[in-house]
């Protein structure tokens, strides 16, 4: 983790449980400064200048509206990856996912690796298949792998895309 390498303090948060729990898991025995916290960033607040980077994975398209930006230090920077959708109206299906989902997509110009990742993403999951149903339900595997195959129709059809962003505060 970055915190062993670069003397960093970290602070990690997610709306849930299981997220803090395998964050909590990975961060034992490490000699760190890592705090963790089960929360919602749209209600956290954090004095101006606090962070020197924020990092977002696969969460903005959750929020319509999120004011992080105070929270940076001057020349603090800024990654976000997240799901996109192509310009221009989706399809029928598309918009009905997007609405079902309660997302907040936009587009973006680059198309990322994305497809790679969600390929990879299904393979890893079908190749844990027995371990996975241990720990949940095969209803939930089922669930998982359909997902992800009806997202690799979307991203082959070029509708839905993966964004990474960069920016820093002046």
């Amino acid at each position: 983790m970055a915190e062993n390498n670069f003397g960093v303090e970290i602070v990690g948060i997610d709306l849930y449980v299981n997220m803090i729990s395998l964050a909590l898991e990975r961060a034992i025995g490490l000699e760190c400064a890592v705090e963790f916290e089960v929360a919602d960033c749209t209600k956290k607040s954090y004095p101006d200048d606090t962070f020197d980077v924020i990092y977002s994975r696969d969460t903005i398209l959750h929020i319509q509206s999120l004011k992080a930006f105070p929270w940076l230090k001057p020349g603090g920077k800024v990654l976000i990856s997240d799901y996109c959708r192509k310009f221009g109206t989706p399809s029928e299906d598309f918009a009905e996912y997007i609405k079902q989902r309660g997302y907040d997509l936009h587009d973006v110009e680059s198309y990322g690796q994305f497809k790679e990742v969600i390929t990879m993403e299904l393979e890893r999951v079908e190749n844990e298949k027995e371990e996975f149903i241990r720990d949940f339900t095969e209803e939930d595997y089922n669930d998982i792998v359909g997902g992800w195959k009806a997202k690799l129709v979307r991203v082959g059809s070029g509708e839905q895309r993966w964004g990474l962003f960069y920016a820093e505060k002046k």
